[in-house]
């Protein structure tokens, strides 16, 4: 299917992404320019609400989201390199605005425009062939969000096995909570780690070099358990991987 252009999206960076993976960003931009997208990356945007809105502080939740619906105003597709805060405006903004008619109405409209980055490439634009430089064995961690929140499951695999030079391996599991999960992973470090230990051995048992997601908490909490135990495994994001960015993987 050929892509559908000209097009212009605005980039939803996320606090993750901004703060800790900036080179998902570029990755992200980098992708849709190169079919011909327009990005747009509104400076005022900040967190979604996601944090609050989990520690069940829903009045700054609705703060958070109200300035979102203000920042991302209008008619572009909004792209996300993350199912997680994708899926906190889509299906829980309509939640913290139950009560407030207007404001329901302005979060369902805008929902309808955001996408996580491999479904907008996938559902939109119908990318069948990435255009990506890589080499490597790489295997996919599913986000709970990205699976569950929004059903997106077969748009990264498909990206994935599309790519000259990746050898693509499903890990057992995986679907399966990392032990991320937020606040979850800070409230009950125990159980967070007892998770995570349970991913990397299905990682490990793959034999990948790569491990690849939609969501850079759950390659942050991968990456940190890969890291303390000095297994030859590289956490990275899916957006980087079709950008072709990494160092040493081309």
């Amino acid at each position: 299917m050929a892509p559908k252009l000209p097009m212009r999206v605005s980039l939803f960076s996320t606090c993750l992404a901004d703060t800790f993976f900036p080179n998902v960003c570029f990755a992200t931009v980098a992708v849709l320019e190169r079919f011909g997208v327009e990005v747009r990356v509104p400076l005022s945007q900040t967190c979604c609400g996601q944090p609050p809105f989990n520690s069940g502080n829903r009045r700054e939740a609705r703060k958070m989201a109200a300035r979102f619906l203000s920042v991302f105003e209008g008619e572009d597709p909004i792209v996300t390199p993350s199912g997680s805060c994708a899926a906190m405006v889509k299906n829980e903004y309509p939640v913290l605005f139950r009560d407030e008619p207007g404001m329901l109405s302005r979060s369902r409209a805008l929902g309808e425009r955001v996408f996580e980055l491999t479904q907008f490439l996938v559902e939109i634009l119908g990318v069948t062939e990435p255009r990506s430089s890589f080499r490597g064995k790489v295997t996919y961690h599913d986000s709970c969000h990205l699976r569950r929140g929004l059903g997106v499951s077969e748009a990264p695999r498909k990206l994935l096995r599309a790519i000259p030079g990746v050898e693509f391996v499903e890990m057992k599991e995986s679907e399966r909570c990392c032990g991320f999960g937020g606040v979850f992973a800070m409230k009950y470090p125990g159980i967070s780690c007892r998770m995570v230990d349970r991913k990397i051995e299905r990682i490990l048992e793959t034999g990948a070099a790569f491990v690849t997601s939609g969501d850079t908490g759950c390659l942050m909490n991968i990456g940190g358990a890969i890291s303390r135990t000095g297994y030859p495994v590289r956490a990275v994001h899916i957006a980087e991987i079709l950008a072709g960015s990494l160092e040493g993987a081309r």
